[in-house]
């Protein structure tokens, strides 16, 4: 009888302790999600990842972008709009144009950042890089992006 207790316990333990996923898996799989979600001409799934997977916080920031040209040149540009849902939407149709049928390079976690590269079809090279929140549900609270050839 005492077998069969210890058996149980030591099962319970182990189901239980696999059941839980650690902050970095969670991590790699909402920046997979992301990545599979890109791949989809579908701005009804662009603005429902984005509900799901990012904090309030970051749904609410105004979209912020810095470009710099081949020559060197640089602009900054904030969005005004009320909605930042929807501009946020409008970067993941420019995200889908460029990186939608890539393939991701590499995916490194470190700490509550995940660095994922992907390659876009064309040449195109991005560099994502995520922060999450570190608490349960460990969601995206930052996210910037770097492209070049």
């Amino acid at each position: 009888m005492k077998k069969h207790i210890l058996f149980i316990l030591l099962y319970g333990a182990t189901t239980l302790g696999m059941a839980q996923e650690t902050k970095e898996a969670i991590m790699e799989k909402r920046a997979r999600e992301m990545h599979r979600v890109l791949g989809i001409d579908d701005p009804a799934q662009w603005r429902k990842f984005i509900q799901e997977n990012y904090t309030q916080t970051l749904i609410d920031k105004p979209m912020r972008a810095t470009v710099q040209s081949d020559g060197g040149d640089v602009s900054k540009s904030e969005s005004n709009s009320a909605n930042n849902l929807e501009e946020k939407t409008k970067i993941f149709q420019r995200l889908y144009d460029d990186f939608g049928q890539g393939k991701i390079l590499s995916l490194k976690t470190k700490g509550d950042n995940v660095e994922m590269v992907i390659a876009g079809e064309m040449g195109l090279k991005g560099t994502f890089k995520l922060n999450f929140d570190p608490a349960k549900p460990h969601l995206i609270s930052g996210l910037g992006i770097e492209a070049g050839n």
